[in-house]
């Protein structure tokens, strides 16, 4: 399974607006829980119980928030990234998240749900990809980041 093939034009949702840490999940599970056809509480009550467990964040104003979400097939990301200088989620090294890369998965998918976890994390590992990211026009630009640094790390 590969990232580049579970991200398209209709999983990217830019410069959204929010109120700050505490709505931050519901406002990002809005995208995912419409495609879904699953209420948006649903979605966010799940990546939020899954943050109880410890921050998603993994620095440079990123996240990976994630959960387990009953009724899927298979593993879905989506990208987020929020207007302005983003919110406190946590992060080791203070910086406020702006982008968030939402993983949902089956439970009886363990392993697929790591690998993908694995493959954001690869790609954001480049101090490069992340600034990218971060300045992106607009989705087309932002997939094109993705694809690219999935290539590069051999994915």
């Amino acid at each position: 399974m590969k990232l580049t093939e579970l991200i398209d034009e209709g999983h990217v949702d830019l410069d959204l607006t929010t109120d700050g840490p505490d709505t931050v999940l519901r406002t990002i599970a809005q995208r995912p829980a419409a495609q879904l056809a699953v209420p948006v509480d649903k979605v966010a009550a799940a990546l939020e119980d899954r943050e109880q467990l410890g921050s998603t964040s993994v620095g440079g104003g990123f996240a990976i928030p994630h959960c387990k979400l009953d009724g899927l097939k298979r593993v879905l990301v989506w990208l987020a990234r929020l207007e302005g200088p983003g919110v406190q989620f946590g992060a080791a090294d203070g910086v406020p998240v702006r982008f968030f890369f939402v993983v949902l998965s089956p439970p009886d998918q363990p392993a697929a749900h790591l690998q993908v976890l694995s493959q954001v994390a690869r790609i954001l590992k480049r101090e490069k990809v992340r600034g990218d990211l971060l300045v992106a026009d607009g989705t087309n630009e932002v997939l094109g980041i993705v694809q690219a640094a999935a290539a590069a790390e051999g994915m």
